[in-house]
């Protein structure tokens, strides 16, 4: 009887050895077949090595040490890295379902790149188009990806580039994408010097990869129809001394083909003299700007108009500037920048209703004459009036504004006959003292309370 049990039990453990022996065998022949796959969907111009790889969970993944995959210029390299479940055949050979890595580093000569952490869920690796097989380009495409502890380098920019962690949501396809990151910060010690920083920054609606192919190439960014919101937390950008400070950033836009509708709002804002065009804030006596930002537009596309629905500014003790009006096609941007001296001017009305800076202006102005404020302003009364030497109703309308700012607003209207660029209308507005016909011309007028 022990003997039986002695040759059964032998049987069963010899029985297992040989299961186990050919299982592994098959393991391993399904783990040379799964990374044979990946090779080849990687494309005949990448290289990839190994010190070591092993096969993950019931074979459904592939693991390797010291993984190095090389195309062209470009290295990257993974102390650990698993890819699970390659496909093996048809379109699907270049769908991934994860790739993680550990000590990710990517190098090439537009920058380079490092996280502690890198995984992404439903890949398809990017492809070059085959002509002769009818077959087109393919984008990289991710469905999730998550990073830990990024940080890079821009060589085009010459900046650095760092955040602590970064979630992207449908990368690729023409698709809107999703992008949440923490602790952002750029910084460039290229002259002029600049660091910027947020404390958090989410993208949601905006295509990414193609807003990324855009920075690559220099080709324009095409905008897909949809919505699309930003917010961003704690921003600064500073050079060697403190230029611009935000609290909280928003923007929603909604486009179609026949429209785009944006609001955008900067909360906390906060800009030092240094910032281009307010040099002036200390002989005001301010150290600085603070206050509060909105613009409401409307992109009419088909009409080719831009139309200023509300650009609100709040200074604290400086008072609130309303203006609205029509433009020629331009972007929201040029609004906020340099590029706004060469807006066309559709009709553009500004109202300003003061807090404290109209009697700082004017006595600057007056020290500066060496007069009273009171003797500037009547000085200008006197000028401009009916029976002043150069008589102007809407300078004779501004200088009496200037005794009165606490009864109520000052309203701007410009409405010139065809659209004039905002740089001309502020020239035009600048030669009214000297030619009061010029005021005619580009449909200037004033009115005070």
């Amino acid at each position: 009887m022990k003997k039986n049990v002695l040759i059964t039990v032998g049987g069963l453990a010899a029985l297992a050895c040989l299961g186990w022996l050919g299982a592994r065998h098959a393991e391993h022949a399904m783990l040379d077949k799964s990374i044979e796959s990946f090779r080849q969907s990687l494309g005949s111009d990448t290289s990839l090595t190994y010190q070591k790889a092993w096969p993950g969970m019931l074979g459904r993944s592939v693991k390797f040490e010291g993984l190095v995959l090389r195309q062209g210029p470009e290295t990257l390299t993974a102390d650990e890295a698993e890819i699970s479940k390659p496909s093996t055949s048809g379109d699907d050979s270049r769908r991934i379902g994860t790739l993680s890595f550990h000590n990710f580093q990517l190098a090439d000569p537009a920058g380079s790149l490092r996280l502690d952490s890198l995984l992404m869920e439903g890949v398809t690796l990017p492809a070059k188009a085959d002509d002769q097989q009818g077959i087109p380009a393919q984008g990289l495409e991710i469905k999730h990806a998550t990073a830990s502890q990024l940080h890079g380098f821009i060589s085009s920019l010459q900046s650095d580039i760092s955040a602590t962690s970064v979630s992207v949501e449908d990368y690729g396809g023409n698709s809107p994408s999703k992008l949440d990151a923490q602790a952002v910060a750029l910084s460039t010690d290229v002259a002029p010097q600049r660091h910027i920083k947020a404390a958090s920054i989410l993208i949601d609606g905006l295509d990414l990869a193609g807003l990324y192919a855009s920075l690559s190439t220099g080709t324009p960014y095409t905008a897909r129809n949809g919505s699309r919101d930003i917010r961003v937390d704690k921003l600064s950008v500073d050079g060697t001394t403190p230029l611009m400070h935000v609290a909280t950033l928003r923007s929603h836009a909604t486009r179609t083909d026949a429209q785009e509708k944006e609001v955008s709002s900067l909360d906390g804002l906060e800009l030092w003299p240094d910032v281009p065009n307010l040099s002036i804030l200390p002989s005001l006596g301010y150290d600085h700007f603070q206050g509060n930002l909105l613009l409401s537009d409307t992109h009419d596309f088909k009409a080719n108009i831009f139309h200023v629905d509300d650009f609100r500014l709040d200074g604290k003790d400086m008072g609130r500037l309303n203006l609205e009006g029509e433009f020629g096609q331009t972007e929201t941007t040029a609004l906020l920048s340099a590029n706004a001296a060469d807006m066309p001017v559709r009709s553009m009305t500004i109202t300003y209703k003061d807090g404290g800076l109209v009697p700082r202006a004017l006595k600057a102005s007056a020290d500066a004459r060496g007069i009273k404020p009171e003797e500037l302003v009547a000085q200008l009364q006197a000028q401009f009036g009916p029976q002043g030497p150069t008589p102007s109703p809407v300078l004779a309308s501004f200088s009496s504004y200037l005794s009165r700012t606490g009864k109520g607003p000052l309203t701007i209207t410009v409405k010139p006959q065809q659209p004039v660029p905002l740089l001309a209308i502020i020239a035009s507005a600048g030669m009214v003292a000297t030619n009061p016909q010029v005021a005619r011309q580009i449909g200037l007028s004033v009115k005070v309370p």
